[in-house]
């Protein structure tokens, strides 16, 4: 059998429906409490969500491509420039209200919130790293992280940051063995009783 071979690339827009597909896989145990029966609208929700995020927040995506077969099976959220957070925030609220409702809506938007971050001009955010169920553990999420990094040299930043729950051991153990270092730690009572999560960790790698 053909050993699979894989290309890293910056996501298209035809992209933007196989990265909410991996994006709800991979955060399949945050999604579930969330969305609850409207499961099935998630995907929706978040391909929304992603071309939002590229037009107005100032995220560039990656991806990576398995060649044979043809499937992405890898994508990243790069923050790199400026966000119009004001814009960006309605028309995700909108986005949640016209396929929940306003009360579930308002459930998602309180969950979905966290963690919270406040951007910088000198800094680039990396979210949602995710990686196909089938293709983990053969070293493309460290993948992965590199190209958000030279993405992040390329436009001009001095450091990088990014959140992750303080209970995802492996996740910790790859953002330090690259370099990431906490710099600070959010604690929710919300997500830790409705998702499990207590704390966020935010940690920042200089470049």
């Amino acid at each position: 059998m053909q050993e699979n071979t894989f290309v890293v690339r910056p996501a298209e827009q035809r992209d933007e429906p196989s990265i909410a597909d991996l994006v709800v896989e991979g955060f399949l145990d945050k999604f579930r409490p969330v969305f609850g029966k409207r499961m099935e609208r998630s995907t929706k929700i978040m391909e929304r969500w992603v071309r939002l995020e590229h037009s107005l927040g100032g995220v560039d995506s990656l991806v990576i491509e398995g060649v044979s077969p043809p499937e992405l099976v890898a994508s990243v959220g790069v923050r790199t420039g400026s966000s119009d957070d004001e814009a960006l925030a309605h028309a995700i609220w909108e986005t949640l209200r016209q396929n929940l409702g306003f009360f579930y809506a308002s459930w998602a938007a309180s969950l979905l919130s966290y963690p919270r971050y406040a951007a910088s001009s000198s800094e680039a955010y990396i979210e949602r790293l995710v990686i196909a169920g089938e293709y983990r553990r053969q070293g493309l999420a460290r993948t992965m992280l590199d190209a958000a990094e030279t993405l992040a040299r390329e436009s001009g930043k001095r450091t990088v940051g990014l959140h992750v729950s303080g209970s995802n051991l492996p996740a910790l153990k790859l953002y330090e063995a690259c370099g990431y270092e906490e710099v600070s730690r959010q604690r929710s009572l919300l997500t830790g009783y409705f998702l499990g999560i207590k704390e966020w960790l935010y940690l920042q790698k200089e470049l």
